[in-house]
């Protein structure tokens, strides 16, 4: 229950931390609205050249813009915040806290979600289906096992991220450490361009790593575009990558603890 009513406690502070910046919310939304603009300027350009073979305009900006919201709840910040924590001395404090240090990411990432959420993701949802369009779920089961997909996705994501963001415990510096993290996904997830553009060799590569978890497999069952038996070996495939990555995840937190250097504070 402790641990329940301490979850609670840091949304409700982020969301007080966010509120006394109301500028935030102006500048979030409308600095999505550009991006929207941008990237819906940029694929209808590309649609106009006839190369976008068997994709449709109004998949592609559903895959971003719903993706956007996946990958809002899906991606994590812990390289930046270990690595900052780490540099600051601010993490023997928090190592110190009753609740684990897991625990406080996990709660913090949430409640920048949760404020992201209404105060951007939202607003452009809603722009988005007035103004540009945007396609429904394939279907009810569908839609279902989208947002398993996304969970599973989602786990994934932290566990690399965390396996990726332990570096910065050997390492001066940690700011490339989460710029590589980023690249990883972005080439290898889909999360910057839909793996139905990669060419045939570089999309194999993507399918056998599980970058592509954490947004394109949600989005591919989202737009039916995976159903069937396909969905469940997606599942399989999603279960075993997230056993191999907690053991490995498991085993470098362990050696973390003992070879913990704070460089700061």
């Amino acid at each position: 229950m402790s641990y329940i009513k301490t979850y609670f406690v840091i949304i409700a502070m982020g969301m007080r931390r966010f509120a006394t910046y109301r500028t935030n919310i102006f500048a979030g939304i409308t600095s999505a609205l550009f991006m929207l603009a941008a990237r819906y300027a940029l694929w209808v350009a590309l649609f106009a050249t006839g190369n976008a073979g068997d994709v449709a305009l109004a998949e592609v900006m559903t895959f971003f813009i719903v993706g956007d919201v996946v990958m809002l709840w899906a991606a994590t910040p812990f390289a930046d915040v270990i690595g900052s924590d780490n540099m600051s001395g601010d993490i023997a404090l928090k190592l110190s806290r009753p609740c684990s240090y897991h625990f406080q990411l996990v709660a913090g990432k949430h409640a920048d979600a949760l404020i992201e959420t209404f105060t951007r993701s939202l607003p452009i949802f809603v722009v988005a289906v007035v103004f540009i369009g945007i396609l429904p779920p394939a279907g009810v089961g569908a839609f279902g096992l989208f947002l398993i997909a996304a969970v599973l996705g989602g786990v994934i994501f932290t566990l690399i991220d965390l396996i990726i963001a332990y570096s910065v415990f050997w390492l001066t510096d940690f700011w490339y450490v989460a710029w590589y993290k980023r690249a990883l996904f972005q080439l290898f997830g889909g999360t910057f361009l839909p793996l139905w553009f990669y060419p045939d060799w570089l999309r194999a590569v993507a399918e056998a790593l599980p970058f592509r978890f954490s947004m394109f497999v949600p989005m591919e069952i989202y737009l039916g575009r995976l159903y069937g038996a396909g969905i469940f070996a997606a599942f399989g495939t999603a279960i075993f990558w997230i056993a191999m990555l907690f053991a490995v995840e498991r085993l470098i937190w362990r050696r973390v603890q003992f070879k913990l250097v704070v460089q700061g504070g």
